[in-house]
């Protein structure tokens, strides 16, 4: 070989070399960079399942008022219809203490904006632990369910009830607020409630009827609710208890 081909061959040598140099020169920095990416990622994730912690446990607060509300009034109209039914006309005297149920519409709404954020941001996927993924993918479900039943009670109300209490009932008896009393407003001294009427009044008691069917269904929504977030508050506790 002349002494041309061999410093070609040299050459050729020396290019290939540098190719390979380089290319896994950048091979290496891709994976540190990608190596470096993931750690952020995994510690922010880390950080938003902290702050989901307490919005969860904020939720099940939340929860627990809700479901003490539900069954106060679910119980209040209960009694309500057996002193109808009983034809006990001396309870009148205790029935606007019991019926203001039926004068609103009291619905659940749930906004975890830690949790949502983490989710459009597609770290659910980050995710290893399967039992915890799986339990947070539940909220989104939880969530419609909730505002389902809010535009169900909403327009239970406005359909069937409204109309009927305005016509039927003085609203400032049932409604006992502070905020009359502050103002000087008392119940109206001519226009009262005719509650023996009440007694004999098909619509009433369908009234009575479907405001209690929709707490019981509320109460029992919530209470499944809660079973879901605190599920969520166990898997949490222990992937950050292992961090």
């Amino acid at each position: 070989m002349n002494k041309l081909g061999r410093n070609k061959s040299i050459n050729l040598k020396y290019i290939i070399t540098e190719i390979i140099l380089v290319t896994v020169g950048v091979l290496i920095a891709i994976a540190v960079n990608n190596w470096n990416t993931n750690r952020l990622i995994k510690i922010e994730v880390d950080n938003y399942l902290l702050e989901i912690r307490s919005e969860i446990q904020g939720g099940i607060k939340y929860q627990n008022s809700n479901i003490e509300r539900f069954e106060s009034m679910s119980n209040n109209l209960l009694r309500v219809m057996k002193i109808i039914e009983r034809n006990d006309l001396d309870s009148i005297p205790y029935l606007n203490k019991l019926i203001w149920p039926v004068g609103t519409s009291w619905p659940i709404r749930y906004e975890l904006p830690i949790l949502e954020e983490f989710m459009d941001k597609d770290y659910l996927n980050t995710v290893q632990n399967d039992s915890l993924k799986k339990t947070l993918k539940m909220y989104n479900r939880i969530k419609e369910s909730a505002i389902e039943m809010a535009v169900f009670n909403e327009k239970q109300y406005l359909d069937k009830v409204e109309s009927f209490i305005n016509k039927n009932i003085e609203y400032l008896e049932i409604m006992d607020s502070g905020m009359w009393k502050t103002n000087n407003i008392n119940n109206h001294p001519r226009i009262k409630t005719n509650f023996k009427k009440l007694y004999n009044d098909l619509e009433f008691w369908n009234i009575l009827t479907l405001k209690t069917e929709t707490f019981f269904i509320e109460l029992s929504r919530v209470k499944s609710h809660k079973r879901t977030f605190m599920e969520i508050e166990k898997h949490l506790n222990q992937y950050l208890d292992n961090k």
